[in-house]
């Protein structure tokens, strides 16, 4: 920002010129624009760089006061040799600051107010002040991140914002919300609510997604824990019903490692007019859907490799979520641990992304390709994944290798099985391939010669590598020599950003 005051004050005043030419005046045009656009530009800023525009000029002196967005962020370090004195002094010229600056704006609406600041349980009573003012001057978005230095206190959401009624965005990162609102109807223009808390579920937060009328797009980020949670049943459920949710986005690694329990959480997922999911777990917890019809995109994403050996219901969990996901267009896949067994049919499915790790997994995609008929793009990406454990050398107490290696030195699980039969899609709607992270190795070719020699309709296959693709130049002409079962197939290698082979090959 210090470059951007600088350039504004040179515009008002003179330049230094070498020679001893009188000194050229430049013209002030920014200083000449409209309030509301200097606001505009302005609303882009944090709050504590719009208020030092005051110092420009006249002109600039209560410009900043009609911003009608407002960002305050102060973290408190946490360094060891951090000084706790001046941190304290930082902290009340920060709290001093924030009352100054809603003090002086009076009654002009607020647009978005984001605070992120660390406090106290003595600063409570100010925070809510601060809120309650931004309600009462009809805020629209709502930012709030606390950072409790009181490790028994937490900050707790005022009741009074559950009923906002000018409230349309509100984004949470942190654990404010112990209490369901008191009234029914709460939230009632809330459209997009972004969670970010250690542990989202449990019943304020359910009921709060049931209250709220026109909510469109939700997401949810934190820990699942089983600790004082679960009933004799060993069953959590956890119900997300809303009536215009468009977008939902769930993030919910666990706490604790629940492979060896019987726990286990049951995702009730009632949202007629769903469009879009997107799934992030280590261990997979077991979705139910209700009015499912309107799904189009679903990306699911298992970020631990050992949770299908590990959780004896795995298969079931698996086969019943994309059973509930089955009418989707656009289908995103971690490829490492869904099994070929579980995969419905994919009637409506154009577009498929299948995120392939070291163990590949190649079963699944011919599985997939087989259960979408209508699939017209195909997305192949490998991922570097050092926690890959199909991939992992194990070795018995004699020393010798327990992994069966075939003759051309793929292990069981990276090995290309050529399918014998053809997938429909192949013969009559795959368009385009796309491959990205491709090594080389063999089973990846032979993949690939399979896609080619067998997509009667595609138009074009791309390939991006790095400057570590061994023996390229050999790769490149055996993929010129490949049949091709589309005369107008189009195969182009791309080097990926940082390669230092300059060139692309087509053929």
């Amino acid at each position: 920002m210090g470059s951007r005051v600088k350039g504004l004050l040179l515009m008002r005043g003179k330049i230094p010129n070498k020679k001893s030419n009188p000194p050229a005046r430049v013209e002030d045009r920014i200083s000449k624009l409209p309030n509301e656009v200097l606001c505009h530009i302005l609303s882009f800023l944090p709050t504590k760089y719009a208020v030092r525009t005051s110092i420009l000029s006249t002109r600039w002196k209560n410009v900043w006061a009609f911003v009608p967005n407002l960002d305050f962020k102060y973290v408190e370090a946490k360094s060891y040799f951090f000084n706790k004195k001046k941190d304290k002094s930082t902290s009340a010229r920060f709290f001093t600051f924030v009352d100054r600056v809603i003090s002086v704006r009076g009654s002009a609406d607020i647009k978005k107010f984001c605070l992120h600041c660390s406090c106290g349980s003595k600063d409570f009573a100010r925070i809510v002040g601060w809120i309650q003012t931004a309600i009462q001057h009809n805020v629209v978005e709502l930012d709030l991140c606390f950072e409790t230095t009181d490790k028994d206190l937490a900050f707790e959401l005022p009741q009074f914002i559950f009923m906002c009624k000018t409230l349309v965005v509100l984004k949470l990162r942190s654990n404010c919300i112990t209490n369901a609102p008191l009234a029914s109807g709460c939230f009632p223009s809330l459209k997009i609510l972004h969670v970010r808390v250690e542990y989202p579920v449990n019943d304020s937060m359910e009921k709060i997604f049931s209250c709220c009328p026109v909510l469109e797009d939700l997401t949810i980020d934190g820990l699942l824990t089983i600790d004082g949670l679960l009933g004799s049943d060993d069953v959590l459920n956890f119900k997300i019903s809303a009536p215009e949710l468009k977008i939902l986005k769930l993030i919910l690694p666990h706490r604790d490692w629940v492979g060896d329990h019987d726990h286990q959480y049951c995702f009730l997922i009632n949202c007629p007019k769903l469009e879009n999911i997107d799934l992030k777990q280590d261990i997979l917890s077991k979705y139910l859907f209700k009015n499912a019809k309107s799904l189009v995109k679903a990306s699911l994403n298992l970020f631990t490799h050992a949770v299908a050996d590990l959780q004896p219901d795995f298969s079931n969990r698996a086969n019943a979520l994309l059973a509930g996901i089955s009418n989707v267009k656009y289908l995103s896949l971690s490829a490492h641990v869904w099994e070929a067994c579980c995969v419905p049919a994919f009637d409506n499915l154009n577009e498929l992304k299948l995120v392939l790790h070291d163990c590949y997994n190649w079963d699944l995609l011919t599985e997939l390709l087989k259960r979408s008929p209508n699939l017209e793009h195909l997305f192949l990406e490998h991922e570097n994944d050092e926690e890959c454990i199909c991939s992992d050398e194990e070795y018995s107490e004699d020393g010798s290798s327990k992994v069966e290696y075939s003759e051309d030195g793929c292990s069981n699980a990276e090995k290309w099985n050529t399918p014998d039969f053809v997938p429909i899609c192949l013969v009559s709607h795959l368009k385009t391939i796309s491959i990205r992270g491709f090594q080389g190795h063999l089973h990846e070719r032979e993949a690939a010669k399979y896609l080619l020699e067998n997509g009667e309709v595609l138009r074009k296959m791309t390939i991006y590598t790095g400057d570590f693709l061994p023996a390229k130049e050999k790769i490149y002409k055996e993929f010129s020599m490949f049949q091709r079962g589309s005369r107008t197939c189009q195969v182009e290698f791309i080097e990926e950003a940082g390669s230092s082979f300059d060139n692309d090959y087509v053929y």
